[in-house]
């Protein structure tokens, strides 16, 4: 069809954003994250400061290791809570900054007792403080982004517990450096130290640091690629099959956890005067990731917290095991610490492994309670019947897979029309997803090749084939779990602006009325019944403005009202967005009620072709499909 020619829906404007005035939106993108900080900020110096004030010197040391060890947990929230990663390396990549900035900020008379021998005249270079800050950061984030090719890579198509071996790899490998090039580092014994006076005189380096970390992981919280990153966090697979990369995002993440890590490392060696290779290995590892873990690793607000709480319970459980409590004796007095930061980590990721505060920030809560107060239904969009699915064809030409011996595919064909919805039936063991999954590129084919009008998808990865506009939903819900209905919907309409073709599309919260959930959008997608989570797996799929909807059994355990409304919907919201359909079920009233055509397959292959009428009288069709309810059985991937 010519695009010229097309007939666009008749569009409404929603009312929910024509009341949103546009003061609202700075608040909620940089207000709100400014706000969040502050607070946060506030709280914690001046809870100390208070704490300080009542006792001597320990008290004020102690204060100002909370606030440097919440400017390292920060940072490694920017990285674990947004991608979902569990980091160990963090506190290597600190061992590196820290040895970094002990280098280039120790006198170099100090280096000629340590390090005398130090290799490219670094023996003989003395920076100040905040030079030898900066070359920690360049120094420790070059090493990180080496790192990090593996770690994106390994993360975004393995899963994170490769990611996380990884990392703890790092931290491994930082600690054998510092013991063993001692001509460097000074070794496991004497290490690196500064001369009386030259350590930190003043809290103020560390008030800079902490308040700038908090507001730059608070704007990457809420920025495009962290929102992205935050969906990839709950469901790698389905954020590529709406168009998003990991990779990209936990990269990015990785980076910006560095550098704060960074500072906050020189800055803890710039406090104790002094760097030997224990500083930063598994017990300063399990402290932070204690704090991390118990605050609540997904919230700026929960990490923050964990700092306070653990610090607090840490140093109760020193006072404890120390001599001034001799009434208190039992077998683990020793390291009752340790065991007290164990037990907290292995507590909490049992019975409550979101933290205190899962993902609650102030910044979301403030606009999420304005916008309940403030915003109504939008007005559905109304849609034309005769408007047309799409403009191009795809096309899958004699596609063949092979698992080993098995063959799930045998020269399969399928060419979906843009003015029509293509219906996919067979029965069990049949192909039908396997087709799919190679359509959205999660299985690759054995032979043949699949396009999108001119466009040949066939070698392109799952993210960048949903990009091109063929977009799909599984036959197991692949919901980002965590995020609210809307949120959902509008990490999957970021894709929009991926291709710059966002402004005749209908918003986020039309999509929301269009497919009947409007009244749940600030639900978490975890807390909805399987129809809801259905239609909303649907509206997610079409706000990325696809070209091919590819819907796998979108009725599976809906009863008959639900799939006579669901078959409403799909037609509604392909219309909406502009969209072609294709459609996997076993619901044969769901399929001849919404499909213009329909395939069969039997063994991997297209045994019949037809429209509704021609595929129940096919006896063929009747034959291979007798009796079979089943899905596609054992031996053909599911959704992944």
């Amino acid at each position: 069809m010519n695009p010229e020619t097309t007939v666009q829906p008749e569009r409404t404007m929603s009312p929910a954003l024509s009341k949103s005035p546009a003061s609202m939106e700075w608040v909620r993108r940089l207000g709100g994250p400014l706000l969040t900080s502050i607070v946060l900020f506030a709280a914690l110096v001046l809870g100390g400061l208070l704490y300080a004030s009542g006792g001597g010197g320990a008290r004020d040391s102690l204060v100002t290791q909370m606030l440097i060890n919440a400017i390292i947990v920060v940072g490694m929230q920017i990285y674990i809570g947004n991608t979902g990663v569990l980091s160990f390396g963090h506190v290597g990549f600190g061992a590196i900054a820290g040895y970094t900035f002990a280098i280039f900020a120790i006198s170099v008379e100090r280096k000629s007792v340590t390090v005398s021998d130090a290799p490219f005249g670094l023996s003989e270079i003395q920076w100040s403080p905040l030079a030898a800050i900066v070359a920690a950061v360049v120094v420790t984030l070059a090493i990180g982004l080496v790192v990090g090719l593996g770690l994106s890579r390994t993360a975004a198509q393995s899963g994170a517990i490769a990611a996380t071996v990884i990392t703890l790899a790092v931290l491994f490998m930082a600690r054998e450096v510092a013991v063993n090039w001692d001509e460097l580092t000074g070794g496991d014994r004497a290490g690196l130290s500064f001369g009386i006076g030259d350590t930190l005189e003043s809290r103020w380096p560390i008030y800079v640091a902490l308040f700038a970390s908090l507001l730059l992981a608070r704007l990457y919280g809420t920025s495009r690629s962290g929102r992205l990153a935050a969906a990839t966090r709950e469901d790698n697979l389905a954020a590529r099959a709406v168009g998003h990369n990991p990779a990209t995002h936990q990269t990015l993440a990785l980076v910006l956890s560095i550098v704060v890590v960074a500072v906050g490392a020189s800055l803890r060696v710039y406090e104790l005067g002094s760097i030997t290779p224990k500083f930063f290995f598994f017990e300063f590892t399990l402290l932070t990731l204690t704090m991390l873990i118990v605050g609540g690793r997904n919230s700026l607000t929960g990490a923050v917290l964990g700092v306070v709480v653990i610090t607090v319970g840490n140093e109760v459980t020193r006072y404890l095991a120390g001599p001034s409590v001799d009434s208190f004796e039992f077998v683990f007095r020793p390291g009752l610490s340790k065991l007290f930061l164990g037990l907290s980590m292995l507590l909490f990721m049992i019975v409550r492994p979101g933290g205190l505060l899962p993902d609650w920030e102030l910044d979301s809560w403030l606009f999420s309670r304005w916008r309940r107060r403030h915003e109504t239904k939008p007005v559905e969009a109304a849609t034309d019947e005769d408007t047309s699915l799409g403009s191009e064809v795809l096309k899958a030409e004699s596609i063949t897979v092979r698992f080993g011996g098995f063959q799930a595919l045998d020269d399969a064909t399928l060419d979906p029309q843009p003015d029509e919805v293509t219906g996919i039936i067979g029965p069990n063991g049949a192909g039908k997803t396997t087709l799919l999954n190679v359509l959205t590129g999660v299985v690759p084919s054995t032979s043949g090749r699949f396009s999108l009008g001119s466009n040949d998808l066939s070698s392109k990865q799952t993210h960048a084939i949903a990009r091109e506009g063929v977009v799909r939903t599984f036959q197991n819900l692949r919901l980002f779990g965590s995020l609210t209905v809307r949120e959902n919907v509008a990490v999957a309409a970021l894709h929009r602006s991926d291709s710059g073709d966002s402004g005749s599309q209908p918003s986020v919260e039309e999509l929301l009325v269009a497919a009947g959930i409007w009244d749940d959008r600030d639900r978490r997608a975890s807390e909805l019944d399987y129809g809801t989570a259905r239609r909303l797996e649907l509206a997610r799929a079409a706000a990325t403005r696809p070209a091919f909807l590819l819907l796998d059994e979108p009725t599976s355990g809906m009863n008959e009202a639900e799939s006579l409304a669901m078959t409403a919907q799909v037609r509604d919201l392909a219309r909406l967005v502009g969209a072609g359909v294709v459609v996997i079920d076993h619901d044969l009233g769901f399929i001849t009620g919404v499909c213009d055509r329909i395939y069969c397959l039997a063994q991997g292959t297209v045994v019949a072709v037809g429209t509704a009428d021609e595929i129940q009288a096919d006896p063929i069709v009747r034959e291979v499909y007798l009796g079979s309810v089943a899905d596609d059985g054992p031996g053909e991937p599911r959704d992944s």
